[in-house]
């Protein structure tokens, strides 16, 4: 099937959106050090890529091109929990000591803890409440992250003229609006 650009009306330099962000982007095995915090838009960082010996480099077509990932791995979602079971390992712990000093009060023995160990509960209830509101958002946005992704999926780009298009609808734009046309003006019109 060809598609023909709708600003050329030729279909020799037209590819789809998801094969341009194929080919623009480049995978490396080595003992190489990954980038700590996003250097480039949707450039995954060491974690999300879930190994420290690869890394990911991206066009900036492939960046334009490319679905919009979500802003966070997916482990972040259980360290709120991890630092809520440190927290209470390290309660208990120093709850022991202080239990077998000379004398104690019981509430000295259960509240003197929380002066160290106060920060990691603090956190910990932190991250797992923000996790709750990130899940929430996750369900309220799945259908419209489905549907733009049916619609990115459908993109074309042309390389002569720098423009993409859905096909059938005619309607060229810039690489760099690809985000707010899947999220945006095309899917107001369905």
């Amino acid at each position: 099937m060809n598609v023909e650009c709708p600003v050329c009306s030729k279909d020799d330099q037209v590819v789809a959106v998801p094969g341009a962000v194929a080919a623009g982007t480049t995978y490396k095995i080595g003992r190489v050090r990954l980038p700590g915090a996003r250097e480039v838009a949707d450039l995954p960082t060491a974690a999300a890529l879930g190994a420290s010996k690869h890394v990911m480099s991206r066009t900036q077509l492939a960046v334009w091109l490319s679905f919009p990932s979500r802003h966070y791995t997916a482990w972040t979602r259980n360290q709120g929990y991890v630092l809520l079971l440190v927290a209470a390992l390290m309660h208990l712990v120093m709850s022991l000591i202080i239990a077998m000093g000379q004398d104690p009060a019981w509430g000295e023995v259960l509240l003197a803890p929380f002066c160290l160990t106060g920060l990691f509960w603090g956190f910990g209830l932190l991250n797992v409440l923000g996790s709750y509101g990130a899940r929430k958002r996750d369900r309220v946005e799945a259908p419209a992250r489905e549907k733009a992704l049916a619609v990115w999926e459908s993109l074309c780009y042309c390389a002569r003229d720098n423009v993409a298009f859905e096909p059938g609808v005619g309607v060229p734009f810039h690489p760099s609006e690809t985000r707010e046309y899947i999220f945006g003006f095309r899917n107001g019109q369905r």
